[in-house]
């Protein structure tokens, strides 16, 4: 994109020199600020477009449910800001793939770090895929970045902000930085303590890079620093992660990248997740406390729409308690959602003739509804809310829908189904803002659902038929078992009767 850094940030420079104001398109959207400690206004300093950053994967391992959590609830953030609140959203995601993790896997198990960490890597983005998480605009790797990364470390050093350690490796001196903990209030004992790596010397039998510190390779936040800066320079709108990253690796980020730029504020805006842990348990889920589901497993059991509709169901800062009991609720929210979208279309069909549609009540419900959820969005993307005030919708809805009484008019006029649609648009589309897929919403999963046992439930309602058919010498009922059988077969689904008792096979 740029020959170097330093081009890169002339240019923007340039471009920020030329705005002459602080265009705040966000129309009273609160987000939360880890500096003040509460929620403040988001306002986007450029017309244009809103920046987004989120810290990518360290690729040494398969994925497991925790991250799955991160990333979809900030798929989820990043959709409401497209989607509800038309902000032209540019992502950016890192993947780390050089790091102590991957060296030490690739130690173990005698493979190559470099096809180690492309083979995690492809795995990752499936899962995303997997899980209906939209890949970011731009990927970056962090071995295809060195020579950006040890410029950002020497103008860190020109800033006199580091020192060099024993072994050859540059530390940041955190003492130096006076707003270091602005984002977890830590307090020092000693400050020393907190200095951390830029640039590590390499041991033996490790991977390196020649610099002029010596041979070596990046440290871990200086590399999210400089991709960052490499695509939206000296302030981003969103820098996000999980919340188990704000310290040390968000607020390492923060300092040595105001020092790099010269800012009070580098990052506008940190969005951080809450952890996942598994219920009955306080830890957050980790490879290293062996407490993980990896995301393969889990979608061997469950759809990726009832995760996300999981991860919907408590507020993204939240932590989330995993478990049957929560993903129970999910899918029973996925249900109500697919049985209201059944119901609405069979009433616009004339094949529920007995419901009634009164126009004012369902008018100010839709109405209250609406305004709750753009509420619910801009107090800091609160999607538990939303989900609450449409499920209060859709309820009030079918009741109206399936109404039996007899002195209720059977012949709506054709506004109320004009209302009656938009209710259903306005629905299927905050869903789709939020991720849920159409196609996945109503989806079972194999463990839950086998073809065979369909099969064989029909093959027994189709006996009980013909047994009473015998009985009452009914040929009706002769004909409707002849007709499932036809239609079974069309299926490639062959019908055996023996007597009172059948079989069925599949044809080849």
């Amino acid at each position: 994109m740029f020959s170097s850094l330093k081009t890169l940030k002339f240019t923007f420079i340039n471009f920020n020199s030329s705005r002459r104001f602080c265009h705040e398109i966000t129309d009273g959207i609160q987000v939360y600020s880890y500096r003040h400690k509460h929620k403040v206004p988001l306002v986007l300093k450029n017309p244009l477009y809103s920046s987004w950053y989120t810290c990518g994967p360290t690729v040494y391992d398969s994925a497991h449910i925790g991250h799955a959590s991160t990333y979809v609830r900030l798929d989820i953030i990043q959709r409401i800001l497209r989607n509800h609140f038309n902000i032209n959203l540019v992502t950016c995601m890192n993947i780390t793939n050089i790091d102590d993790k991957i060296i030490k896997r690739s130690h173990e198990t005698g493979k190559n770090w470099k096809l180690l960490a492309e083979e995690y890597e492809a795995e990752f983005w499936e899962d995303l895929n997997k899980l209906n998480v939209q890949h970011p605009d731009i990927k970056l790797r962090v071995t295809d970045k060195i020579p950006e990364i040890l410029e950002f470390i020497e103008e860190i050093e020109n800033k006199e902000f580091t020192k060099i350690g024993t072994d050859g490796s540059v530390y940041f001196k955190t003492t130096c930085y006076r707003n270091y903990g602005k984002l977890h209030n830590v307090v020092l004992d000693d400050p020393s303590t907190a200095e951390f790596a830029l640039w590590k010397a390499a041991k033996e039998n490790e991977p390196y890079w020649e610099s002029k510190y010596g041979k070596g390779r990046p440290g871990w936040h200086i590399e999210c620093s400089t991709l960052a800066s490499l695509i939206f320079g000296s302030q981003l709108d969103f820098h996000a992660g999980g919340i188990d990253l704000k310290f040390p690796h968000h607020e390492n980020e923060e300092a040595q990248s105001c020092v790099y730029h010269n800012c009070g504020d580098w990052v506008q805006n940190w969005i951080h997740t809450g952890h996942l842990h598994l219920k009955g348990q306080s830890e957050k889920m980790s490879k290293s406390l062996k407490n993980t589901i990896c995301i393969q497993d889990l979608l061997k059991e469950y759809s990726s729409d009832q995760f996300r509709m999981a991860c919907l169901l408590s507020h993204y800062r939240s932590s989330i308690e995993f478990g049957p009991e929560l993903m129970d609720t999910a899918d029973k929210i996925l249900k109500r959602l697919n049985s209201f979208k059944s119901d609405v279309k069979a009433f616009m069909n004339g094949l529920k003739v007995d419901g009634y549609i009164d126009e004012e009540l369902l008018g100010s419900q839709f109405f209250e509804c609406k305004k709750n959820v753009d509420l619910a969005l801009k107090d800091d993307f609160h999607t538990a809310v939303c989900i609450g005030h449409v499920s209060e919708l859709m309820k009030m809805t079918s009741k109206m829908i399936n109404s039996t009484d007899n002195h209720l008019s059977s012949n709506s006029p054709a506004f109320d189904k004009v209302l009656l649609q938009s209710v259903l648009n306005y629905i299927d589309k905050l869903f789709s803002t939020f991720g849920i897929s159409e196609s996945n919403s109503s989806k079972e999963t194999c463990d839950k659902v086998h073809i065979e046992n369909v099969i064989d439930s029909i093959i027994k309602v189709r006996n009980d038929i013909r047994i009473r058919a015998k009985e009452s010498k009914n040929k009706e009922m002769f004909i409707i078992c002849d007709e499932i059988r036809s239609k079974m077969k069309e299926n490639q689904i062959e019908i055996k009767d023996h007597g009172n008792l059948s079989s069925w096979t599949k044809i080849k």
